[in-house]
């Protein structure tokens, strides 16, 4: 969360989260969020696994927060048991608890069970982080019971497990009434703030803040397939990249931009006709969200996550197969309107859901 920040609101009380492993892209948003409400004046208790993967994000965290570490060992059933006894002697001990800040689905099915069952009665924030949507929960408590059968060893471990998935069902019935609000990983301001400035000739954009061979490799092949010279279609990838990748991408005439900073990633997005999402991502799509807030047109391949995110037609493109994906492109090169309609559409959406 960069930017220009207003002075925080000084307030009371407590903010109990619940957080499975620590992983960075969970970080990045948790570590800012909890600095913020710790600038309010709010006390804070992170309930966190004891993942040794991820212990060096712990010193990162405000001075004034409480860190309670849930052992990580064992299977889905121990963890989630001893996630959920941390969880209940914490909300029952404490008696300034303002709200319940879930990160993740299992702690999002761990918190709310809790809640009810010792009838806590506070405001509760679910963050996907790449996690199942709360809109996709309707059949998953079944599904929990049949995967994990083959794991249940003893009574407790299939009573846990029949919480867990009895809460699946009771959570989505509870989103309806909206008793339990989404909190998505936020946007920087700097992606809504920059102006369009579309280059003389079509320019297809796509990136990564991480890792990601996969999606260069893909974004390389469809730059290969549309190099028609007539056309007169430019390819740049923002962000970074590994040698190999590098090499990839240069080969298929992509142009890489190695920028970090969100107004340098923003300016170069915001320079492109097309945003492109060939492949799957690792957790949440922030690209995706980013490039949407720039207003760009996305065309993404059709995966939960990008789903999630894009309304087909409205806000973006989801395609099934890379026909689809070079159909979306030419309507959206030829149609500068259709370009404008659902850019500021895809603008329009991401403020709504993802703005600081």
């Amino acid at each position: 969360m960069q930017g220009v920040r207003t002075p925080p609101v000084a307030t009371t009380g407590r903010v109990v989260h619940l957080v499975g492993p620590l992983t960075d892209e969970i970080f990045s948003f948790l570590g800012p969020a909890t600095e913020t409400l710790a600038d309010c004046g709010l006390e804070q208790t992170v309930l966190v696994a004891d993942d040794l993967r991820y212990r060096y994000q712990l010193p990162r965290f405000h001075a004034r927060i409480d860190l309670v570490l849930v052992p990580a060992h064992g299977g889905v059933s121990q963890r989630a048991q001893a996630a959920m006894q941390a969880l209940r002697d914490i909300l029952i001990a404490a008696e300034d608890v303002k709200a319940v800040h879930l990160h993740g689905f299992l702690p999002s099915l761990i918190g709310s069970y809790v809640a009810r069952s010792i009838g806590l009665d506070v405001p509760m924030y679910y963050s996907p982080h790449g996690s199942k949507s709360l809109d996709s929960l309707r059949r998953v408590g079944d599904l929990m019971l049949w995967s994990l059968r083959p794991v249940i060893g003893s009574l407790r471990d299939l009573r846990a497990i029949t919480s867990l998935a009895q809460e699946a069902r009771v959570l989505h019935t509870q989103t309806e009434t909206q008793s339990i609000d989404v909190a998505e990983s936020p946007v920087a301001d700097a992606f809504f703030e920059v102006e369009r400035h579309e280059v003389p000739h079509p320019l297809i954009v796509t990136g990564s803040r991480v890792h990601d061979p996969r999606a260069a490799e893909l974004f390389a092949q469809l730059a290969v397939l549309l190099s028609d010279k007539a056309l007169r279609l430019s390819f740049n990838w923002i962000g970074h990249t590994d040698q190999n990748s590098l090499v990839r991408l240069s080969a298929a005439d992509v142009s890489v931009h190695d920028v970090r900073q969100d107004a340098d990633l923003a300016s170069r997005l915001a320079a492109g006709w097309i945003y492109l999402a060939p492949g799957r991502t690792r957790g949440f799509p922030v690209f995706l969200a980013e490039a949407m807030a720039v207003g760009l047109p996305c065309v993404a391949i059709d995966t939960p996550d990008h789903r999630d995110i894009i309304r087909h037609g409205e806000t973006g493109f989801l395609c099934r197969n890379e026909e689809e994906i070079l159909h979306s492109i030419a309507q959206l090169i030829d149609l500068p309107a259709l370009r404008a309609e659902i850019g500021e559409a895809a603008r329009a959406s991401a403020k709504r859901r993802f703005s600081e």
